[in-house]
């Protein structure tokens, strides 16, 4: 059993927006939802394995899970000691009843403010969930362009993120993605999330963006294979938060970086959301 700081569980492909830059790749043509039975089984076979202090539900959106609420209780029934953090954009939570986030025992709830002039929707959401109970605690920070508002319950923890800017894990030529080819050091230490691998289709890898990037490679462009159950998760483990060889994929300074406050970088492809 190998205990990690944190492991992101990918559940859902598909997203509501489509924001340039995207490490999960929403702005490509991204369907689909990891089925409830092989959520489950992923869940039994990796809980042996990994003994994450924080899982954070990925996406794409994970609210675009038809059963969420499930996907939650399986998580929670095989990794009971764990935090569980879910990471929205908050624009379905409009879909749900706001009392249920209270019942998966210590919930955090990452918000992701992608657009400045929707911002207002979203809080609104998270209105409604506040109101369910009194006694919140309240905290505020600003960091390197990230503003984040705290809302803490003894059921539920809700963070409203603001990201100003997301570094490119790519670049496109001919409509593709391709690697930088990049100083692994040098991308590491920009990296935004160097220090979390993702659990995606029943696979351990690096990072968020090469899952992801693995996944819709057609041209043979990444030379990264998920680590499955019975390989040697100890070498994948003993690299979290160290630069290797796959990190020059990604750009090693901010010159590729996204501006998200930028209502052109980040598009809502349904209207029934807003």
């Amino acid at each position: 059993m190998y205990r990690i700081k944190r492991l992101d569980f990918n559940v859902a492909y598909a997203c509501n927006l489509a924001c340039k830059g995207c490490i999960s790749l929403s702005d490509f043509d991204r369907r689909g939802v990891e089925s409830l039975q092989d959520i489950e089984s992923q869940c039994k076979t990796w809980s042996e394995i990994l003994d994450p202090s924080v899982i954070s539900i990925f996406g794409g959106e994970p609210l675009l899970h038809p059963r969420i609420s499930k996907v939650l209780d399986a998580i929670r029934k095989y990794w009971p000691n764990s935090q569980i953090r879910l990471i929205t954009n908050g624009y379905l939570l409009k879909r749900y009843d706001p009392e249920m986030w209270f019942r998966f025992g210590s919930l955090e709830m990452q918000v992701s403010v992608h657009r400045q002039d929707h911002e207002s929707l979203i809080t609104n959401e998270i209105k409604k969930i506040v109101k369910c109970r009194d006694k919140w605690e309240t905290k505020r920070s600003y960091s390197d362009g990230h503003k984040q508002l705290e809302l803490h319950n003894k059921d539920l923890s809700i963070y409203k993120s603001k990201f100003k800017r997301f570094v490119m894990p790519y670049k496109i030529v001919n409509g593709k993605p391709k690697p930088f080819n990049s100083d692994p050091k040098k991308a590491h230490k920009i990296c935004g999330n160097p220090n979390v691998p993702i659990l995606y289709k029943n696979k351990l890898y690096k990072c968020a963006p090469i899952a992801n990037l693995v996944d819709l490679d057609s041209t043979g462009n990444y030379k990264y294979k998920g680590f499955t159950a019975v390989d040697d998760i100890k070498s994948l483990v003993e690299n979290i938060n160290k630069p290797e060889s796959i990190c020059s994929m990604c750009p090693e300074d901010q010159a590729h970086s996204v501006d998200h406050f930028d209502s052109k970088n980040v598009l809502v492809k349904s209207p029934s959301v807003i």
